[in-house]
């Protein structure tokens, strides 16, 4: 999977299940939801090989600060997840 953490919105794409998405948003959504962001989810792709996998896009009501952003990339680089930060 890779998670793509830009200051107004997260993008985690080719996750190969629907449990993969499920497990990396729960870290997310615990700081987000606990430093009062308001986040969008959009949700994308299937499961079929060879078609990319699934992938979710989380925009946010306002930008994040550097320690949010490194913060949920330690989470998901701990979880496996290849991280791009994006300016």
């Amino acid at each position: 999977m890779i998670a793509r953490i830009g200051r107004k919105i997260i993008i985690i794409q080719e996750a190969p299940t629907h449990w993969d998405v499920r497990y990396a948003l729960e870290d997310v959504n615990h700081i987000l939801l606990t430093r009062k962001y308001k986040p969008t989810y959009f949700f994308e792709g299937t499961p079929a090989m060879g078609q990319g996998g699934f992938s979710v896009i989380v925009k946010l009501d306002r930008e994040m600060k550097d320690e949010e952003r490194r913060m949920l990339r330690r989470l998901l680089s701990n979880r496996g997840i290849k991280v791009i930060m994006e300016d």
